[in-house]
């Protein structure tokens, strides 16, 4: 009877491991998924931050591409320099894998309908040097303006 007892505690023991390191995997997949979760909806809230401080100038310029481009003003080119820090924010995030691609795929999106509009575009020039320490930040920015011709 001892003979069969020794083998049956050792699976039993191993069942255990198994199934203790089967629920640290999945504890940790589903912790980083709640992770990524908290830090889109924190980004999310930095670009509606954001946003709502656009005048009416930039997002009707933003909306319709027939409308003329508004003068320079100071204004815009500190909203395009708050813009940018939060997704440069972004960016680091994903660069240093704390943000699944699914997560990196729905800010991108966003960054190529902003960062190709004309005034976001004029405004890049102005504030690209602040931005020098992340070359591949400005890389990633400029791989999304848009092409100039001629």
């Amino acid at each position: 009877m001892l003979g069969i007892l020794g083998p049956i505690v050792q699976i039993a023991t191993l069942g255990t491991l198994v199934t203790g390191f089967v629920s640290l995997v999945v504890w940790a997949r589903i912790y980083r998924k709640q992770v990524n979760a908290q830090i889109l909806i924190e980004i999310t809230a930095r670009y509606a931050t954001t946003f709502q401080s656009f005048p009416v100038q930039l997002w009707l310029a933003q909306l319709d591409s027939d409308q003329p481009l508004p003068e320079r003003r100071a204004e815009f080119t500190v909203r395009a320099f708050q813009y940018s820090t939060v997704v440069v924010f972004a960016y680091l995030l994903h660069e240093r894998r704390f943000l699944t691609n699914d997560i990196w795929a729905i800010l991108q999106a966003e960054h190529r309908q902003t960062l190709a509009s004309p005034w976001f575009v004029r405004e890049w020039n102005v504030i690209k040097g602040q931005f020098q320490m992340y070359p591949s930040f400005i890389g990633y920015v400029e791989r999304l303006l848009p092409r100039q011709s001629g």
